[in-house]
């Protein structure tokens, strides 16, 4: 019988930034709760994800929804405002650079979630807000995202929705994130790709990348989610986020319903020339080497210098030469936090 030697310092509900990760129920009444859920209470949601139009032009969209004070035009976030973004390539600048069109599109303070029936949610631009409508249906079988004049697609959920969690005495995360496959129109050109509904759950006062946050606790080098679909109609998606003492996520759904978790993990990320992005990321999780190639065309340049770089690749088993039909890898690292863990 294996048995693991556990790390004995650390304070009393740390467990040494040790995390939880599973599949969950799809439940929408999960979006319109004011309820806690373990003592926690909803930082944001967050629609964001890749697509490749026709020509293999990337489209990373992404909008933060945070609760306001009532009346307020924007929520009142200096990070990570309630902004529509889109970073594309095909710009004529090098990477992935910022798209004028969103400015337009209405603030997330400007939006309602409701419980639209027992299956459904509804995200939605109040009556005569300010900017372009937008509308988020999360359903399983029959999701759609609409910000006019930008995106406007509809899909079906690809994989079981997963969680993962981090607990902590001062700070502590509890993630959400469920994954659909979807098509329609990027700025009128036809596309695919893939779009998540995630939601930070934290203690009061907190806020993801900045306060009472356990991830700058766990010394995180790296954050990636990402997705995979072939043509024979199979799909997976994962998480996986690396620090330091025992902190690790490497859950993968599959589209056969089931649900993998790793026990240990290891990464090992190469850096470019210039120290700030990354040429690669190899993994070992329970075992299996994984490897994270990023795109050539996707250095997020758009965001402007940032501790945590943003890019988009493809990850994958490295004894997997199949090609993906649809793919997407959205993740940073942290440059300042070191390539590995410290031994």
């Amino acid at each position: 019988m294996n048995t693991s030697t556990l790390a004995t310092s650390g304070r009393s509900g740390t467990f040494n930034q040790r995390a939880l990760a599973s599949g969950r129920d799809f439940d929408p009444r999960d979006f319109v709760t004011q309820d806690s859920i373990l003592g926690l209470q909803r930082e944001a949601g967050y629609v964001w994800g890749t697509l490749r139009d026709e020509d293999g032009t990337l489209y990373s969209v992404m909008r933060r929804v945070a609760q306001a004070t009532p009346g307020a035009l924007d929520d009142g976030r200096s990070s990570l405002s309630g902004k529509l973004i889109v970073l594309a390539t095909g710009t004529g600048r090098e990477g992935m650079q910022l798209r004028k069109e969103p400015r337009f599109a209405v603030d997330s303070a400007a939006t309602k979630m409701e419980l639209t029936d027992s299956d459904t949610a509804t995200l939605a631009s109040v009556p005569d807000a300010e900017g372009q409508p937008m509308r988020l249906v999360l359903n399983k079988e029959n999701f759609s995202y609409r910000e006019e004049g930008v995106i406007d697609v509809e899909g079906t959920m690809a994989v079981p929705p997963l969680q993962w969690y981090l607990p902590g005495r001062d700070a502590s995360l509890l993630y959400l994130t469920q994954t659909w496959l979807v098509d329609g129109l990027i700025f009128g050109k036809p596309a695919r790709g893939f779009l998540f509904w995630e939601e930070a759950w934290m203690y009061p006062g907190g806020q993801l990348y900045r306060t009472k946050d356990p991830l700058h606790d766990a010394e995180y080098l790296t954050w990636y989610s990402w997705a995979n679909h072939w043509d024979d109609g199979t799909c997976e998606v994962g998480h996986f986020l690396f620090g330091q003492r025992d902190f690790h996520v490497g859950v993968t759904a599959h589209s056969d319903g089931t649900v993998t978790s790793a026990t240990s993990m290891d990464i090992e990320i190469t850096r470019a020339a210039d120290g700030y992005w990354h040429d690669e990321i190899a993994y070992t999780i329970d075992g299996v080497d994984w490897v994270c190639e990023p795109d050539p065309e996707g250095h997020m340049r758009g965001l402007g210098q940032m501790p945590n770089p943003q890019q988009e690749g493809r990850i994958h088993r490295v004894d997997d030469s199949r090609r993906p039909d649809v793919w997407m890898a959205w993740g940073e690292t942290v440059p300042a936090a070191g390539n590995s863990r410290r031994r």
